[in-house]
């Protein structure tokens, strides 16, 4: 076990918010812009697999198009399954910028597959 003191550990570390953005690939570039534009400091951008369960009604109009081609439809519960490879864009940032980035997030959610949350984390602190 490593011996160090717990003042030593809080003098390193700063609280901070981890936004984790996963979404459609034609997304990235405007996400990203939109985050350079709040001066966010930086970013990780990783391309990922996953599959989701949508109810028809809720599927945004861009997933809706491509279902026939990416995912298949359960008739007995009307629900599709689509599997598709996303996006994900992770940022840690302020709370209050967090809160401005899931807004306009949410916002865009009527129109894109968009899955978006926060966490409160405790980040290295900057030198």
């Amino acid at each position: 076990m490593l011996d160090f003191e717990q003042n030593a550990l809080d003098d390193l570390v700063q609280p901070a918010v981890l936004v984790t953005i996963i979404c459609e690939p034609l997304l990235q570039e405007s996400i990203v812009g939109f985050l350079k534009n709040l001066k966010v400091k930086g970013y990780t951008v990783s391309q990922v697999a996953g599959e989701g369960r949508y109810e028809p009604q809720d599927l945004p109009q861009s997933v809706a198009k491509s279902e026939s081609t990416s995912g298949e439809t359960d008739a007995a519960v009307g629900v599709a399954t689509l599997r598709e490879t996303t996006v994900e864009i992770r940022v840690l940032m302020s709370k209050e910028i967090s809160n401005v980035v899931l807004y306009a997030l949410k916002e865009q959610q009527r129109h894109f597959a968009i899955v978006a949350y926060r966490q409160t984390v405790e980040a290295l602190a900057e030198r």
